[in-house]
């Protein structure tokens, strides 16, 4: 260790039980294997989502060169690959069943791309999570969790409609009842990760898979505050006040939930302080829509005064959860 961190940290911290801690935390030994297995588990990772990309890229461009059943033949030969590779080498068993992931949706596109089968695209992505959700659940790797979780919500983004941002917002159908459908598709996606950890059969290791419940919290809250954008801008009040208050009170319950409990977490909090930021941005641009200059200056300095109260209350947050570890 380096003499002089523990040198500038005794004008930092006065308390000497505290630096001799802190000491005893700079000075203890690390395990390289632990940063030799991250590295390894990463790059496996990274080349079978290359692999499977590039078989998804392959089939998108839809050769013309080859028959349809070579490109059939070798969609199929490359799953079954993935899923005897799983079987046969455990360490390479999470990177083998993310690329089979990817393959298995990369062959339903393909047939029905070629059979013209008269499926909606939503119901490729449901079929595509209900096939691979037998080996996700089975390996409980918060890796394969992450990549389901991103499937269904495009299976859930795809039943919305169009990928335009009017469809994104929710105002081309125009039905309350399919609104508060998306309310809810949504929140069960974002249960998800929290089911799974208290099922012993399913349960991830360490408990609780974070990088599922990020992306899932992540999507859910980018919805919620597109619905409430084009609730608060509906200018013909099409929209009604209870899916206002509810994406309201779903934000501020994930920022809640993730600054106090068992769903405590810094990232999960960022994402839910954005999207609080978002409404009360929305919110003021609502009030301030048919002012002057004037108005624009006010929008401004509200927003400047959010990202300036959110970063340092971020950074107050992190301090103290660093000083509850030490």
């Amino acid at each position: 260790m380096d003499p002089n961190l523990y040198q500038a940290s005794q004008p930092l911290v006065p308390d000497q039980e505290r630096v001799a801690q802190l000491y005893q935390l700079a000075v203890s030994p690390r395990n390289p294997q632990t940063m030799e297995s991250h590295v390894r588990t990463g790059l496996l990772l990274v080349a079978a989502l290359l692999l499977g990309c590039g078989l998804i890229f392959w089939i998108a461009a839809n050769w013309q060169e080859q028959s349809r059943l070579f490109k059939l033949s070798l969609i199929e030969a490359a799953l079954a690959a993935s899923v005897l590779a799983a079987c046969m080498w455990p360490r390479m068993r999470v990177a083998a069943l993310f690329c089979a992931t990817l393959v298995l949706g990369g062959l339903l596109a393909f047939v029905g791309q070629t059979y013209q089968t008269g499926a909606d695209a939503w119901q490729l992505f449901a079929v595509w999570a209900a096939l691979s959700l037998i080996w996700v659940g089975m390996l409980r790797s918060d890796w394969l969790w992450l990549l389901w979780v991103l499937i269904a919500a495009l299976g859930i983004v795809m039943w919305t409609g169009r990928l335009d941002w009017w469809d994104v917002l929710f105002l081309g159908n125009g039905s309350q009842l399919r609104s508060w459908l998306n309310i809810g598709l949504w929140l069960a996606l974002l249960c998800v990760p929290t089911l799974v950890s208290l099922l012993p059969w399913l349960r991830v290791q360490g408990g609780m898979g974070w990088w599922s419940h990020r992306a899932a919290l992540a999507c859910a809250l980018a919805v919620w505050s597109s619905m409430f954008v084009a609730q608060i801008f509906d200018f013909e009040e099409r929209g009604t006040g209870a899916v206002l208050v509810c994406t309201l009170a779903l934000v501020a319950a994930s920022l809640v939930l993730s600054l106090h409990g068992r769903f405590q977490d810094y990232v999960s909090l960022c994402l839910a302080t954005l999207a609080v930021n978002t409404l009360l941005l929305s919110a003021a641009a609502r009030v301030l829509v048919r002012a002057d200059i004037g108005g624009l200056l006010i929008f401004a300095l509200v927003g400047l005064a959010c990202l300036g109260g959110s970063v340092r209350w971020l950074v107050s947050v992190q301090q103290r959860v660093r000083e509850e570890q030490v």
